[in-house]
């Protein structure tokens, strides 16, 4: 039987073995919780110019994300390639919570139709939250004779290939939208890339293009001054911003495109981080200012979960990879 003495050195032996784990584990390097992150600015990047819809969204959101987050957040366009520029870019990213992207419906486009993308986006991102959802508008000029679209598409079937509409860019979801326009009515109508200056070319009446599809923000100007009309929007719903244009779906039934806006991050961002900010936007996105802002911009917030945002996200990308099957895109 063990004497005291042993006994004693024992449990010495073990007390200090304990004290020294702790101080391991205390040493042992563990990834910040989201309670202190933060502790640097927080960086958030698009791939469009200024003015561009994401760049618009981006800086509704940054006073008020700034505030919530304690820490500066820098809005960073790094245009190109429809976006590929700047979700390549932050694909490669250190996952530690420092660099997001804003990525837009046509990321979900890019990937339903470009197979050698340098990046997957449903397995290279952490998707945090929607910020936006919103419709597209069919646009045509002020003196245009067409109406409505019903009249528009009369003319087409009548005259076909003779019409042209403006987009921006080959397999962008603005090119798509009108592909769908031009499958669900039968007509030939000739789509005309821009980079993405189609409605203000659409203004200034350039020969060939009869109407554009475009996002409510760059439009609106034009709109406002009378240079532009809107024949309908792409939603299932008449948009709260134009309550008196129809639907694409009152002309077409079962027409809905509606489009998003989106944080996401590099895969592997610690989950607590993710959360947290997805948390801060959607708080944000409730707050009166930032809906007046966005209001201004005929743009309504709409925040979601990490989980909900790559479920549309999935499912967008299915749709289009099915029009752009059945479509020839050039």
């Amino acid at each position: 039987m063990p004497d005291p003495l042993t006994k004693s050195v024992g449990r010495r032996r073990s007390l200090v073995a304990a004290l020294v784990g702790a101080a391991l584990i205390g040493a042992w390097p563990h990834p910040a919780p989201a309670q202190s992150w933060p502790v640097k600015p927080v960086q958030i990047i698009h791939g469009f110019n200024a003015g561009a819809n994401p760049d618009l969204i981006s800086r509704a959101l940054q006073p008020a994300l700034s505030e919530r987050l304690g820490q500066s957040v820098i809005v960073d366009s790094r245009p190109g390639a429809s976006g590929r520029i700047a979700t390549s870019f932050v694909a490669k990213q250190p996952a530690d919570g420092y660099t997001f992207i804003m990525i837009t419906g046509g990321d979900g486009v890019l990937a339903a139709t470009v197979r050698d993308l340098p990046y997957d986006l449903l397995r290279d991102f952490a998707f945090v939250s929607l910020t936006t959802v919103f419709p597209f508008l069919i646009v045509v000029p002020a003196d245009s004779p067409y109406r409505t679209l019903g009249e528009l598409l009369d003319d087409a079937r009548k005259r076909p290939g003779k019409l042209g509409y403006g987009h921006s860019g080959v397999a962008s979801t603005l090119h798509l939208v009108g592909e769908l326009i031009k499958d669900m009515a039968n007509v030939d109508i000739v789509h005309i890339p821009y980079k993405g200056t189609q409605a203000q070319e659409l203004a200034a009446g350039r020969a060939g293009l009869d109407f554009a599809v475009s996002v409510s923000a760059p439009a609106m100007p034009l709109i406002k001054a009378g240079r532009l009309r809107v024949l309908a929007v792409t939603s299932v719903a008449r948009d709260p911003g134009f309550p008196d244009v129809p639907t694409v779906g009152e002309t077409l039934a079962g027409y809905e495109v509606t489009s998003w806006l989106g944080v996401a991050a590099p895969v592997g961002t610690s989950p607590a981080i993710v959360d947290r900010l997805s948390l801060e936007i959607r708080t944000v996105l409730a707050r009166d200012d930032v809906k007046a802002r966005l209001a201004m911009m005929s743009t309504q917030g709409t925040g979601s979960t990490g989980a909900e945002f790559r479920a549309r996200v999935a499912a967008d990308i299915a749709k289009w990879r099915r029009l752009a099957e059945k479509v020839k895109l050039d």
